[in-house]
């Protein structure tokens, strides 16, 4: 009998929960037993292993986070930590691991393979930035958040002649902040791929108060850095939100207020679109360890449910250029 082991990994995403219950649901119809590992690599090393049974995933498709609990960081940088693994995994019969989690994720998946450990992974960041995927599970609920955190900023922005500053995660790349602003009427977006001036924000806000429109909502992912010229500011999270409050307060007649939306982007009931994705990826990852092929990632790329050599896996997806113009327009 195979017995397969399933593990989150990294920061929680919505739609984890419904690719944990999808790989066990699965694995049940085939006659695999599963073994849930709490608290990701963290917790396999320190055999943190139970037997999962259909009454242990009942229910927990609509929740947010993950019921198996994650850990960050690599343990494996340590050679000897690699061994214990593979001790563990003999200790308790288990044939094959199911990763469940980001970018840095993928990579350790990726490192274990090569390390002759059989697995599979499953791509669930809000950040979007893991490369050969339309997009990743938990992204639709993040930018969805967005979407309505800007809605409702509108009215009182509108009402009150403000700025909003609008701070939004993104791991490195701009997916959340594009997608979450363009969906959200967002009237200036900030990536990360970019560099931008003051001279440009201040020419944007007084180009739509020409205009008769007395308010503003800017979006800032949180990896947007300040000009490389100013040396007051660090290059740690949130100093961008801080540095552009900072330098249009004092160069703009609007009244300014930032806001960081942070760990509510990950909270909450994942979206129709993100379940729906979780299922079918957890449920190809089982189909991949039927037909034996490990060392890869379930995925759905270009539109088709596919298996993806993790050693494919190199450099974050960076944003489509083509959206931000689209964006643009709305401005």
């Amino acid at each position: 009998m195979r017995r397969i082991a399933v593990l989150t990994a990294g920061a929680d995403s919505p739609g984890q929960n419904a690719a944990i219950r999808a790989v066990a649901r699965n694995a049940f119809q085939h006659n695999y037993e599963v073994m849930g590992v709490k608290n990701g690599f963290k917790g396999l090393l320190h055999e943190d292993i139970f037997i999962m049974d259909s009454g242990t995933v009942s229910g927990i498709l609509p929740l947010g986070g993950t019921i198996l609990g994650t850990s960050v960081g690599n343990p494996f940088q340590e050679k000897e930590k690699i061994e214990t693994l593979k001790q563990i995994l003999h200790k308790f019969s288990i044939t094959a691991l199911v990763v469940i989690g980001g970018f840095s994720y993928m990579k350790i998946a990726s490192q274990l393979d090569k390390e002759d450990i059989p697995l599979v992974a499953i791509p669930a960041t809000i950040d979007n930035d893991i490369p050969f995927t339309d997009k990743t599970i938990g992204f639709t609920s993040a930018i969805e958040f967005v979407a309505h955190s800007l809605d409702r900023l509108h009215s009182t922005a509108s009402s009150h002649h403000r700025v909003f500053l609008v701070e939004v995660m993104g791991g490195g790349t701009g997916w959340i902040g594009l997608m979450g602003g363009l969906s959200g009427g967002a009237d200036l977006i900030l990536i990360p791929e970019k560099t931008y001036t003051l001279e440009q924000i201040y020419e944007h806000i007084e180009s739509r108060q020409s205009n008769g429109k007395e308010f503003s909502i800017i979006v800032a992912c949180e990896e947007v850095m300040p000009p490389m010229e100013n040396h007051t500011y660090s290059s740690k999270k949130c100093d961008i939100i801080n540095y552009l409050y900072d330098n249009i307060c004092s160069n703009c007649s609007f009244e300014v207020r930032k806001l960081v939306l942070g760990h509510l982007q990950r909270g909450g009931a994942p979206s129709v679109s993100d379940r729906i994705l979780a299922t079918q990826l957890g449920v190809e990852a089982v189909e991949m360890l039927k037909r034996g092929e490990v060392g890869k990632m379930s995925s759905i790329y270009q539109g088709k449910l596919c298996g993806i050599d993790l050693n494919k896996i190199e450099e974050r997806k960076k944003v489509d250029f083509e959206l931000l113009d689209i964006a643009k327009l709305f401005y």
